[in-house]
């Protein structure tokens, strides 16, 4: 949709008390959701409801008599963000019957603050002095993704959309020229018109953490998944628009058909302090994105959030949408499986352990303008996100509740969590063998056309005739699978 902005003019988000005037139906779905988007659902048991249905296409209209241009609804929240010249007086919206709240998100002229110019959770990049492939295998090695990959598993049939501030050069850099191919769609929530190539190095950098391929080398976190780039993120300032946007790309995404949702934004301080969350906002309920985020969750997709690069600030604690119910907040740790200073803390308001997960944050391996390493849970995160996908690739017929629930389980710190580490840093062989935590399975001789494993993850060569009684697991042909010998 073109939208034409005013020179100067400031932008809310409307509440309504209803659908009534819907152009939705809950019996016919495939108005607004695509058929990728109800074969999730229905491999998963999720009915629709009636936060999918659109909203008033009547309220809409009574609301552009007053004036104001919407820039976009916003189903799941039953809402619409708006924008209007400064001059508009915008008490006169909430006289309107069908409308329960409205809140400036963005006003005009607002002096960037120095505190919310900390707006990406990125510290700090330095050049690598290892070869790219390197490098990569140290977080590959860190949750024994290297393993599941060597399997054959790269995230094949999952599609992950990453939210971020653009993806500057990601159409031409030669990093990206695998990954272009798995790009299904793009959507600029900031700029309706504008390319999502355009702006933004930091979600270029993300997009290399997961989709990486190298001279043939494979060593993105699921380079075999399908992308959906989502710029929601405006490098010029920092208001509740932009957590608004998320929501907007929750809900696209959504209706697309993702699997998988991955994003490194955060947010607690605004350019108007008006709008500034506090910690007692982390509940998962208060912020617009946070309540996003739970409802992606409940629609079938798997939402990773990083935690934020705030523990060692005054802030300290995680920030919105990280303090989400049923998602994978994502925290960060050095190569000596310690925690990252900066990685933000938990819990959650309400006493939920946050982050859940950790993965790779200090001296994480990326790509742009060449192979460099960077430090924040901005790049922990898509880790964690590719290497998910990688793992729902190999048991596609976990719902993601169990996903999720199998991914915490096989983390190291599962019986002891804390709200550094959350759960710790996950097994992803282990999850997928669906066997105790610490086993790495030995590698064999390639040749071979069939690689026996007892349950603890050692190899045992390939007749199953000299095996006693007992649980293993068989590869054979690159498919691998339980089997039970009841004698010998």
């Amino acid at each position: 949709m073109s939208v034409c902005y005013a020179v100067r003019a400031n932008t809310w988000f409307v509440g309504f008390r209803d659908k009534n005037g819907t152009t939705g139906k809950i019996d016919n779905p495939s108005e607004y959701l695509s058929e990728r988007a109800l074969e999730r659902r229905q491999a998963q048991g999720i009915s629709i409801d009636s936060t999918d249905l659109p909203v008033s296409r009547i309220y809409t209209d009574s609301l552009k008599a007053l004036g104001v241009r919407i820039l976009y609804t916003i189903k799941w929240l039953n809402g619409a963000v708006i924008t209007a010249d400064t001059s508009f007086n915008a008490d006169v919206i909430l006289k309107l019957e069908f409308v329960n709240m409205v809140q400036l998100t963005k006003r005009d002229n607002i002096p960037i603050s120095a505190a919310a110019r900390r707006k990406l959770h990125e510290e700090n990049s330095s050049v690598s002095l290892m070869p790219a492939t390197e490098a990569i295998r140290e977080y590959e090695n860190m949750l024994h993704l290297d393993s599941l990959h060597k399997l054959g598993f790269h995230g094949q049939g999952k599609m992950i959309s990453i939210l971020d501030n653009g993806f500057a050069l990601a159409d031409k850099l030669p990093w990206f020229v695998h990954s272009r191919k798995n790009v299904a769609a793009t959507f600029d929530i900031v700029k309706p018109d504008g390319n999502v190539y355009d702006s933004g190095t930091h979600g270029a950098m993300v997009f290399s953490v997961i989709s990486g391929v190298k001279e043939d080398t494979i060593i993105g976190t699921a380079s075999e998944a399908s992308y959906c780039l989502f710029h929601t993120e405006d490098d010029t300032s920092e208001s509740l628009l932009e957590p608004d946007n998320m929501v907007r790309a929750f809900e696209i995404a959504d209706s697309i058909g993702t699997d998988i949702i991955t994003s490194s934004l955060g947010y607690n301080l605004f350019d108007d302090s008006l709008s500034n969350f506090t910690y007692q906002d982390m509940d998962g309920k208060t912020a617009r994105c946070s309540r996003a985020a739970t409802i992606a969750a409940d629609k079938g997709i798997l939402v990773c959030i990083a935690a934020g690069n705030e523990a060692n600030k005054p802030w300290h604690y995680i920030c919105a949408p990280a303090d989400a119910e049923e998602i994978l907040t994502v925290g960060g740790v050095d190569l000596n499986l310690q925690h990252s200073t900066f990685s933000s803390a938990g819990p959650s308001v309400d006493g939920r352990i946050k982050p859940d997960v950790c993965a790779l944050g200090t001296g994480v391996p990326i790509y742009y303008d060449g192979f460099k390493r960077s430090n924040g849970t901005s790049f922990a995160t898509p880790i964690i996100a590719g290497a998910a996908a990688s793992l729902w690739s190999a048991l596609p017929e976990l719902t993601v509740k169990q996903l999720r629930e199998r991914i915490i389980h096989y983390s190291d710190r599962y019986k002891n969590p804390d709200n550094e580490y959350g759960y710790g840093i996950p097994n992803l062989i282990a999850a997928y063998y669906d066997t105790p935590t610490g086993i790495t399975y030995t590698t064999t001789d390639e040749n071979k056309s069939i690689a026996i494993y007892n349950i603890n993850g050692n190899y045992l060569g390939g007749d199953t005739n000299v095996l006693p009684k007992g649980i293993y697991i068989v590869r054979q042909n690159g498919e691998v699978r339980k089997i039970v010998k009841i004698e010998k």
